[in-house]
């Protein structure tokens, strides 16, 4: 019994001990959606270059040649392709057996078998045509056609929007997504009809605020689509954007007239022009926003050659300044809710023709 467990041991301990032999490795590839036995790209498998010779066996007893040995597949996603002698370069191919989609599977990992089964001319091999060992290893891509366009989640987004709001402002961000890969999954955006309020960046889809909205009754409706840089390129579907002006108070509520329901009193804005009330008004602005940020602009006028200059404050403590030119007013300085919650300016605007 003592002899029997020491002679196992050592079996066990040599067949162990034994590194398993290196294959050659191959590699192909194939694009998706390819005709049913199509040829997998780049891969060329030489035979003299796999260590078959004498794995089937010589000559039986009975002076028989051994079975002529051929290939099989091995491995998960074998069934997806099949195996071609080209008998006159000595090379085995590789073929498609039916349509491949890279969405559903993009690499394909596979052995190559050696089976010593008879192969009759368009039938199965006869006697045992399991592999006796594997020869070789073989990586098969399957390369991205342009084949889904971008989609979005959301066919409708409406948004309620502050019509004192910054210009500048990312007021909604939209989002495709492609199926593909690559280059066949980079995204451009872009809007229809474009609108002078609002600009759709084509690489983020950064919806910005770049005219001014303030006073603004009616929504700003527009629609936007997403296409991919593929060949032939492919469109969505559009996502119509509505945007609606939210109209605050035109005066903050020490400014507004005294007694009960004053603040609701206060006419709202109908025009896009803050000057043409003498009422103050309240813009509302992030304490976040950027120093260069242009909160407001002060155009329309009813002068044609207007100019714009920033009166009653002290330009080097005062938080925004206007420019002289285009009526913007640019924060100069960062905001500070906790110590300066609210900022009073006066911008007088004369008319440089003297009229």
């Amino acid at each position: 019994m003592i002899w029997t467990v020491l002679f196992v041991s050592v079996l066990v301990a040599s067949a162990f001990g034994k590194e398993p032999e290196q294959v050659p490795f191959f590699q192909g590839h194939v694009f998706e959606n390819s005709a049913l036995g199509s040829r997998v790209n780049g891969l060329s498998i030489p035979v003299n270059r796999l260590k078959s010779q004498g794995l089937c066996g010589g000559a039986t007893a009975r002076g028989d040649l051994a079975p002529a040995p051929h290939f099989k597949l091995l491995g998960d996603g074998s069934d997806k392709f099949r195996v071609v002698a080209h008998h006159q370069r000595g090379h085995v191919l590789l073929k498609t057996s039916v349509v491949l989609d890279r969405e559903e599977r993009a690499e394909y990992l596979l052995g190559l078998g050696l089976c010593c089964g008879r192969m009759s001319p368009g039938s199965a091999p006869e006697g045992d045509s399991s592999a006796v060992a594997q020869v070789a290893a073989v990586q098969v891509e399957v390369l991205d056609t342009n084949d889904h366009e971008p989609t979005f989640v959301d066919a409708e987004v409406k948004v309620s929007l502050d019509d004192a709001t910054a210009l500048r402002t990312v007021v909604y961000t939209v989002t495709a997504r492609d199926r593909d890969s690559g280059s066949n999954a980079e995204i451009k955006y872009f809007a229809v009809p474009k609108n002078g309020s609002f600009y759709v960046v084509p690489k983020t889809g950064d919806v910005l605020l770049v005219d001014s909205i303030l006073g603004l009754a009616s929504p700003v409706t527009f629609k936007v689509f997403a296409r991919d840089h593929g060949w032939p390129p492919r469109t969505s579907r559009s996502v119509t954007i509505e945007m609606t002006p939210r109209q605050w108070p035109a005066c903050p509520p020490s400014h507004c007239l005294p007694g009960k329901g004053a603040a609701s009193r206060v006419a709202p804005r109908r025009s896009r022009s803050v000057l043409e009330s003498d009422d103050p008004v309240l813009i509302h602005v992030s304490e976040d926003a950027g120093i260069g940020s242009v909160v407001i602009n002060l155009n329309p006028v009813r002068f044609q050659s207007p100019a714009f200059e920033l009166v009653d404050s002290d330009p080097e403590s005062s938080p925004v300044s206007v420019s002289r030119e285009s009526g913007d007013i640019v924060i100069s300085r960062q905001l500070d809710r906790e110590t300066n919650p609210l900022v009073e300016i006066t911008v007088k605007v004369q008319d440089k023709r003297g009229a």
